[in-house]
């Protein structure tokens, strides 16, 4: 089976494309669009800078989650820290350092990258990299967060983790990839 065929065969192409919505993090589009078979139809999708996350692992071997309130879903999550990335192309090893340092107060000399992941695809072309941080310690004056951003710091175990998994007490798809590699122990 050729793959390229059934690719180039699938592929929709842009007609028009109308900005609907800007904001600080995203544009709202909506684009008419030219399906494969030859008829049209509308996609609405988000532009979105980009953002990255971080599973800090402590010395002792305890993953650092943090706990907030995630208005869309009207929840406290559980989740690794994360954030967007501030400035078009930043590096997103720079954006988990920082939000390392923002969300837990803590720092790492050994991160290393994952993975990248699509969060939501069928509506936003926002890419989240995902990344390890190792030895991760306090430091003694952070910098501090987002002024609208309240978040609860805490620990756990790869036991732990892995029964957080396990109950479903977790619905955060970030989250979920890094700490199935912590309890798992890939990358060790």
């Amino acid at each position: 089976m050729d793959l390229n065929v059934s690719v180039i065969c699938m592929k929709e192409t842009t007609l028009s494309s109308t900005k609907k919505y800007e904001c600080f993090f995203m544009e709202l589009h909506e684009d008419d669009v030219r399906l494969p078979d030859g008829k049209t139809s509308k996609r609405i999708w988000i532009d979105h800078p980009g953002a990255a996350a971080v599973l800090p692992i402590t010395s002792d071997n305890r993953a650092i989650l943090i706990r907030q309130y995630r208005y869309p879903i009207r929840s406290i999550t559980i989740e690794v820290p994360a954030g967007k990335k501030d400035v078009i192309g930043e590096d997103g090893f720079e954006c988990v350092r920082r939000e390392l340092e923002e969300e837990t107060g803590h720092a790492s000399d050994d991160i290393v990258k994952v993975m990248d992941m699509h969060s939501c695809l069928g509506y936003s072309n926002e890419l989240i990299e995902l990344y390890l941080a190792r030895d991760c310690c306090p430091l003694e004056n952070p910098e501090s967060g987002d002024d609208d951003e309240f978040i609860e710091v805490f620990h756990v175990t790869r036991e732990e983790a892995g029964e957080l998994l396990r109950k479903g007490q977790i619905t955060d798809a970030k989250t979920i990839i890094l700490l199935q590699q912590f309890v798992h122990q890939i990358h060790d």
